[in-house]
């Protein structure tokens, strides 16, 4: 082997093993977000691959949401950061908690 081909064999090696550092790193961070529905609120995480080759806009990438079936730009979000989306009617309120001390005196 020539030192031009063992230059490329060299190149080509490094090159694909960078690549699979970053596949592994981007499904690392996947595994913390889901996506969320713009139509029907619906949250659900798809398989790593199908994020990776889908088309994106901004942070946002076009899926099909299972739920509802529709096609669009979705969300992508950490799990547990858009519960301050909800609306207020449905989150539960809390109750004072009972001290045993009565208030009424």
């Amino acid at each position: 082997m020539s030192g031009l081909q063992l230059y490329g064999f060299i190149t080509i090696a490094a090159t694909l093993a960078l690549l699979l550092v970053c596949l592994v790193l981007y499904a690392r961070v996947l595994r913390k977000r889901h996506f969320k529905c713009p139509y029907c609120g619906f949250r659900f995480k798809p398989a790593s691959t199908r994020v990776f080759f889908s088309a994106s806009q901004g942070t946002d990438k076009l899926m099909r949401c299972p739920n509802c079936g529709q096609s669009g730009y979705m969300e992508c979000v950490r799990d547990g950061e858009d519960t301050q989306d909800e609306p207020a009617g449905d989150a539960q309120a809390k109750e004072p908690a009972d001290t045993g001390k009565d208030t009424d005196s």
